[in-house]
Formats: structure tokens, sequence, C-alpha cells
């Protein structure tokens, strides 16, 4: 797999998944913010992988979110801009965490045939933030919600991604 870097609009980008996974939002009965300073330069990566990174975050928040919100907001930190998707759903077990971005890898089999999926998207979005530079952590409390935050570099410059 190869990135495809260009320049980009990180307002767009967000806006883009906000209104693709609206719809989704508004059928379970929930809150669906999106925070984008608007003062954002053009950013330099590749869009399309990112994109699918945030759907996959934050369809997996809607997914897991039965009541309340599901937040994406990014901040700039530097050189680097600071993605959060933060919900308040289920949370994920302390001892669940290290093997989140494992492939095929889902917390437990009751969440499997309750919710779904393939146990793949986290595993890509891990891979395509590490192709731009980045790194992906998630910080949650059991019952009370999870925000998956993700750092990749501003500007990605041909060559850099591993």
């Amino acid at each position: 797999m190869e990135l495809a870097l260009a320049d980009y609009s990180v307002q767009d980008m967000v806006e883009s998944v906000r209104t693709t996974l609206r719809p989704l939002a508004e059928a379970k009965g929930l809150e669906f913010l999106a925070s984008v300073p608007n003062d954002l330069p053009l950013a330099h990566g590749d869009s399309g992988r990112l994109t699918q990174c945030l759907m996959n975050l934050a369809g997996n928040s809607l997914k897991f979110t039965k009541q309340g919100h599901v937040a994406i907001s990014v901040e700039p930190k530097g050189e680097m801009l600071a993605f959060r998707v933060a919900d308040t759903g289920i949370g994920i077990p302390p001892e669940k965490i290290g093997s989140l971005f494992t492939e095929f890898k889902q917390t437990d089999a009751t969440i499997a045939s309750e919710y779904g999926g393939t146990g793949l998207g986290l595993s890509i979005t891990k891979k395509f933030i590490e192709m731009h530079g980045g790194r992906i952590w998630v910080e949650s409390e059991l019952g009370k919600g999870s925000s998956f935050i993700f750092e990749i570099p501003l500007r990605v410059e041909a060559g850099a991604a591993a």
C-alpha cells in the first residue's frame, strides 16, 4: 500500500465524514458533532486514507454508542494535527485495549455477535496512521465512553512513510 500525497482541507475531510455518517447518528438519536478550527492551513497527506480512518473510528463510535453523542475534533499541535473521535458509548475494558488494533480481533464474541464487524477496521486505521508518520491510541472508561486519538504530521513528505 502506498500513500497518494496531496494538499487537502482538514475541514472538508471532517465534514465529508460527518455528512456520510449523519444518517446513522440520526437513526440512533445521537448527537454527532465536529469541531475543526477555521484557521487550519491546508494539510499534506493522503486525504482518502485519512477519511477512511475517520470513517472507521466514527463509524465504530456510532455503532457502540446507544445514547449521548459522538464528536470528531481536530487541533493543531505544532507541526502535528491531533484528531479525536470521542463517544459516550459502552467503553472498553482496560484489559482489552492492548489488543484493539490487532487484525481480526474483537473485544469478545458477545460484542462481535451483537454489534457485528470484521475486526479489520482498527488494524487498517493504525496502519494508515503509521504510514503518515503518526500514532494512534485509545482512552476509555467502561460504561462512560471512549476516545480514539491519532496524531499525524500536518505535512507528510514523500518517502517519510514507512
